[in-house]
């Protein structure tokens, strides 16, 4: 009689964690945001900016199951957590999706309210380049909203100093027209440099002793994973699909779960997730018996991104035709 208790206590605990596990991956999980927490630690990372907060998110793909409802959340969920910088890696509307009057004004309020006092920045993704109007469509609804796009070009991230941060945007390796020697034209040696492009697998491609950290988005984790293989595996994340890697031993690349889903509104073991990342400046300053009186110059043009960000735009982008290192 007790071993049949057993048995039954087994298959109702069984039973019991299998309906959660369905219950979680169909109506809580696609709509829960979690937060994973990154520590960006480098002697390249300027003192002044130690300790700030950089929000990256990616994959929207508003329209289908991505509502006003759930972005809100999502808005409310960055602006929580204080970020000093935002960057988003493309995919703002679902594919097959085109922007009307009513989604357009609904995403590019919602991305104007997320509040970045040193910049807001973004790339494109696939989705992004279905067409020509729904990339033009896109393009002004991340203005709008107060991003700056980086497209196949970088910036230079300031905070109360000229020592800064080197922030390169490629295009998609899918649909898009990546051009990495354009994109890197402008970016020095001596910054600590991220890199944010929307197919993982471009990681590949850019040069290894420019880059420290590579932030991509695209596979959403596969959404829907089983550990042996998952529902959703599109090209450009087939070298790199989900988690960490170390590239060419030489940078980490980092690519994210996304927030948004496409095909089936279901996440199993691929939670949607934004992240955060805190900088840490690991030099140490040595001390002086006197103050210096020392002159900075460099080639880099420092300009405002923003009427509170300090973001230097690079150079315009070299002509693809001789630049292009396409991602394909």
């Amino acid at each position: 009689m007790k071993r049949t208790r057993n048995i039954l206590l087994t298959i109702v605990m069984i039973l019991a964690l299998l309906l959660f596990s369905l219950y979680d991956a169909f109506f809580a999980a696609p709509r829960n945001y979690r937060v994973r927490h990154e520590t960006i630690a480098a002697e390249t990372i300027p003192e002044s900016m130690d300790g700030m907060n950089i929000i990256f998110f990616s994959d929207l793909d508003y329209g289908t199951f991505m509502d006003q409802t759930r972005m809100t959340k999502l808005v409310d969920k960055i602006n929580q957590y204080a970020p000093d910088i935002v960057i988003f890696g493309g995919d703002l509307f679902d594919t097959g999706v085109t922007p009307d009057d009513t989604s357009t004004a609904q995403v590019q309020q919602l991305l104007a309210d997320i509040d970045a006092p040193y910049g807001k920045f973004a790339v494109y993704g696939d989705f992004d380049h279905e067409s020509e109007d729904k990339l033009n469509a896109v393009s002004s609804i991340l203005t709008q909203g107060g991003f700056e796009v980086l497209d196949n070009r970088s910036v230079s991230l300031h905070h109360k100093s000229i020592s800064s941060i080197s922030l390169v945007g490629i295009d998609s390796g899918v649909n898009g027209s990546p051009d990495i020697t354009a994109a890197y034209s402008s970016v020095s040696h001596t910054n600590y440099v991220i890199t944010v492009c929307h197919t993982p697998d471009t990681a590949d491609y850019v040069p290894a002793d420019l880059t420290n950290l590579f932030l991509a988005g695209h596979s959403h984790g596969g959404q829907i994973y089983w550990l042996f293989g998952a529902y959703y595996t599109p090209a450009g994340a087939e070298q790199y699909f989900r988690g960490k890697s170390e590239v060419s031993n030489s940078f980490t690349l980092d690519i994210t779960n996304g927030v948004g889903t496409t095909g089936k509104d279901v996440r199993f073991l691929a939670n949607a997730e934004i992240v955060s990342y805190k900088l840490k400046c690991t030099k140490k300053s040595e001390p002086t018996s006197q103050p210096t009186s020392e002159s900075t110059s460099g080639n880099e043009t420092s300009a405002s991104a923003s009427p509170q960000a300090t973001a230097a735009a690079s150079e315009s982008a070299q002509a693809s035709s001789s630049a292009s290192a396409a991602a394909q």
